[in-house]
């Protein structure tokens, strides 16, 4: 396995999931009319309301969460296989190890809310830096709780409106929302269960894709065991294919960051 390969991996499982990118110019957009909607009677608003209140409550429901997967990254069609753990505690922190197949770590990730760490094991080198410093990459509607969804197969919640966009086709529902410049799409089973989802901010020319799939009960809960993420920027593209293995809910977690004295620390 190629080291720029797996240098790459350590920004990729901090940024992918936030439409990495090189930072993007901020463009001011005049503010166009909103055009009138039409009238919807109360029996299919209502119909419509009872529909996003089942697949808001079809979410992930956990206090933590466990996930042993393989996976396959590539970066602009040069793919590598990688064992990929990671630990959730739910609205706290994403924990991540990423193992090279011969059984060598060779990162290790600790985001929260306020802040994203990572140890570069390939270069000792220890990176940490603030949760808003993805902002001079991705737009700002991401956030920590929108990171974890899209790993998880969960609805991004900021986006669930009133004024979100709902059509059914045969056995799926269509979701479609705005939100400062970043539309999201999303297409739900006849479970309630994401199994699409679509970050896109045009003017950045961002876009992240997710699919989910081979769907387990765990702990009476539908869990995706593949998903798979593709994210384009510009020239660049990402596909992160996880596959899991061994999924464990509400169970104790240790989440293990211990920065070596022989790291150089950039901050």
């Amino acid at each position: 396995m190629k080291k720029n390969i797996l240098i790459n991996t350590v920004y990729v499982l901090v940024l992918l999931f936030a439409l990495t990118s090189c930072k993007a110019k901020k463009v001011i957009l005049p503010v166009a009319a909103v055009p009138e909607s039409p009238a919807v009677s109360a029996e299919a608003d209502n119909t419509r309301k009872n529909k996003l209140k089942s697949i808001n409550e079809s979410d992930m429901v956990f206090n933590t969460l466990a996930v042993k997967s393989k996976a396959v990254l590539s970066i602009n069609d040069k793919s590598n296989d990688v064992n990929m753990n990671f630990r959730i505690k739910n609205n706290e922190v994403i924990w991540v190890s990423i193992t090279a197949l011969a059984g060598l770590e060779v990162a290790r990730a600790l985001i929260t809310p306020d802040s994203v760490k990572i140890l570069n094991r390939l270069d000792n080198v220890y990176i940490k830096k603030p949760f808003s410093y993805i902002y001079e990459f991705t737009n700002e509607q991401i956030n920590f709780r929108t990171l974890q969804s899209i790993l998880i197969g969960n609805t991004v919640s900021e986006f669930i409106t009133d004024s979100t966009e709902l059509n059914m086709e045969s056995d799926e529902a269509k979701l479609r929302s705005i939100l400062g410049g970043l539309t999201y799409n999303l297409r739900v089973s006849s479970q309630n269960k994401v199994v699409y989802t679509n970050l896109n901010d045009q003017i950045a020319k961002q876009e992240l894709t997710a699919n989910y799939s081979d769907f387990i009960l765990v702990n009476q809960q539908q869990i995706p065991h593949t998903v798979v993420m593709d994210s384009k920027v510009k020239t660049k593209k990402f596909l992160l294919d996880l596959k899991f293995l061994k999924v464990d809910l509400d169970g104790p977690l240790e989440l293990p960051f211990r920065v070596p004295e022989r790291f150089l620390i950039k901050n």
